[in-house]
């Protein structure tokens, strides 16, 4: 006797096709998937080669709002503009170029930039990064913050750069004063989160009393003994105002007290107070 198997057949096939559009929906499911994630990656390198990187004169331009022809611009605030340097960088899996440019104050009389030991000169940066269609400003800021002496900024080529966070990071420049035989160095911060830059403060690295010291007696009978350190900035994990705390490792010696005129050097922590990173132990 023929049995009939139409209904068992057919409740088969409907299985069956049930299996084949769920795994066509999950291949559909993870390819969808994977285009987003990969477009959040960093800029494919042919397109970070196919386009030039904006054009210095074009950004100090728009970012005066002036005029610029030659190696200044005359502000309408009566400064001196000009070019300071640029430096192209990654972050948050975007590619990204700055134009710093620089303000120096004009003195009244001579028409030149102030050349004061203590007059620096005010930063700007024109901000682009760079999508399919090429290199986008999303910046201007004309006064991030100052650096310098003697009416200029510091030689700058390209900038180390400190990971604060996935998402922040901020360019060490090296700066350094001196006064009366004593000289303190470090590194000035400027700090960046993918739209706009910020002035962190001063870090201080190094510093010596090399001329004000002499390790042979004085007329007066008086010795003055030489001390000198330097030190390097890494980042550590306790987290004030949304910036990590940073820890200077340093090496040499620093000034004592009068039982121990010269002592080994200590590694202070700088906190983010909510304006400017300031060192912990001089609060």
């Amino acid at each position: 006797m023929q049995t009939d198997n139409g209904p068992k057949s057919r409740k088969t096939l409907f299985i069956g096709s049930i299996a084949t559009l769920a795994v066509i929906g999950l291949a559909a499911y993870f390819s969808l998937d994977r285009t987003v994630f990969d477009l959040a990656q960093e800029t494919a390198p042919e397109t970070v080669s196919r386009f030039s990187k904006p054009d210095t004169s074009a950004a100090l331009q728009e970012l005066y709002d002036n005029e610029f022809s030659g190696e200044s611009i005359k502000t309408e605030s009566g400064e001196l503009a000009g070019f300071w340097f640029e430096q192209s960088f990654a972050i948050g899996g975007h590619d990204y170029h700055v134009i710093f440019g620089k303000t120096q104050k004009i003195d009244p009389e001579t028409g030149t930039p102030l050349d004061s030991h203590v007059q620096g000169v005010k930063v700007g940066a024109a901000t682009y990064r760079l999508d399919s269609d090429g290199w986008r400003a999303i910046g201007m800021q004309t006064g991030i913050g100052e650096i310098g002496s003697w009416g200029e900024a510091p030689d700058i080529k390209q900038a180390e750069i400190l990971t604060l966070s996935p998402k922040r990071i901020a360019f060490m420049l090296d700066f350094g004063y001196g006064m009366g035989g004593y000289f303190d160095e470090g590194k000035v911060l400027f700090g960046f989160d993918g739209m706009t830059w910020t002035d962190l403060g001063f870090v201080q690295t190094g510093g010596n009393n090399a001329g004000a010291c002499d390790d042979e007696p004085l007329p007066s009978g008086i010795t003055i003994p030489c001390w000198s350190y330097t030190g390097t900035i890494s980042v550590l994990s306790d987290i004030h105002h949304g910036y990590p705390d940073l820890l200077v490792a340093r090496t040499g010696t620093q000034s004592g007290d009068e039982q121990h005129p010269v002592k080994p050097v200590e590694d202070p922590v700088y906190r983010f107070d909510g304006d400017k990173y300031a060192d912990t132990g001089s609060d």
